[in-house]
């Protein structure tokens, strides 16, 4: 994926981070960070850190060139950097800590933040669905990033005249979910919702308990229509995942037909239903 999906562009990337505080990241963190990026620049052939425009646009073209199968190739990389920055996120996975480990100004520092929360999803929770709806998210940047980078704008402008709070964030993870629902499908929207969402949290992490849970509702809502009618209702008013206090369906990386032809669905229904009908039963 081409993953520009910075909350704040430019000017705003220091203020937006500066809303959280958090402890500072050890000397040995930094020096770790540098060694893990140094090995993973490596795989695209960057002998130093580059400045965050070369590298996205290096990352990006040799995407189109090797398709999803490069994707995976990728996620390999970013797997193994994460597992070699290790114990020392979250204390450095900060705008800070990664300006002096990469040696890049605070500006492409939280730009490579929001692009690591990011990675850290689509090669984690997300690699199934993004693997899944590759070329249709692709298409999606190459034809219609005017409508994506769209939503940037409008956080910006929202910043300017208000300046930044969480609901600005909010509206604008609600922005890239419908474009991405608009091209790819409620699963396009799920999955546009939380690229905006875990680049913006890795950034702004006070924000996360305030945004919204419409990341898994948008996949809920889909599959209990098609499976489970009887909980229209409680779709409807937003509460499927949190209905007397536990969850209904438990999200994984779908791929809703497989999951009702192999029965997985249907039984997570008949579970939430006991779950409805007895607040008490496990």
């Amino acid at each position: 994926m081409k993953t520009i999906f910075v909350v704040c562009l430019v000017i705003y990337a220091t203020l937006c981070e500066g809303q959280t505080t958090r402890s500072p990241c050890p000397e040995a963190g930094i020096n770790q960070i540098t060694t893990c990026y140094a090995a993973y620049f490596r795989n695209y052939n960057f002998s130093s850190t580059p400045d965050f425009k070369t590298y996205i646009d290096t990352r990006y073209s040799i995407l189109l060139k090797g398709g999803v199968d490069t994707f995976k190739l990728i996620c390999q990389w970013h797997n193994t950097r994460l597992a070699c920055i290790g114990s020392y996120d979250p204390v450095c996975a900060t705008e800070s800590a990664f300006a002096q480990a990469l040696g890049v100004s605070s500006t492409d520092a939280a730009q490579y933040l929001s692009s690591y929360g990011l990675d850290n999803w689509e090669c984690g929770p997300g690699y199934n669905d993004v693997v899944t709806n590759f070329y249709c998210i692709e298409s999606l940047l190459s034809y219609h990033n005017d409508e994506r980078l769209a939503c940037n704008q409008a956080m910006n402008a929202s910043i300017v005249q208000n300046g930044f709070s969480c609901s600005i964030l909010r509206t604008f993870v609600q922005c890239y979910t419908k474009v991405y629902t608009k091209y790819c499908g409620q699963i396009g929207g799920y999955i546009g919702c939380n690229f905006a969402k875990t680049g913006s949290v890795e950034l702004t992490p006070s924000c996360a308990p305030q945004l919204p849970n419409f990341c898994e509702l948008i996949i809920v809502k889909k599959l209990v229509a098609m499976t489970c009618p009887f909980f229209t209702t409680s779709v409807g008013s937003g509460q499927v995942s949190q209905h007397y206090g536990r969850p209904l369906l438990t999200m994984r990386h779908w791929n809703s037909n497989d999951a009702i032809q192999k029965g997985e669905l249907s039984q997570s229904c008949h579970k939430a239903k006991a779950t409805i009908s007895d607040p008490d039963s496990k």
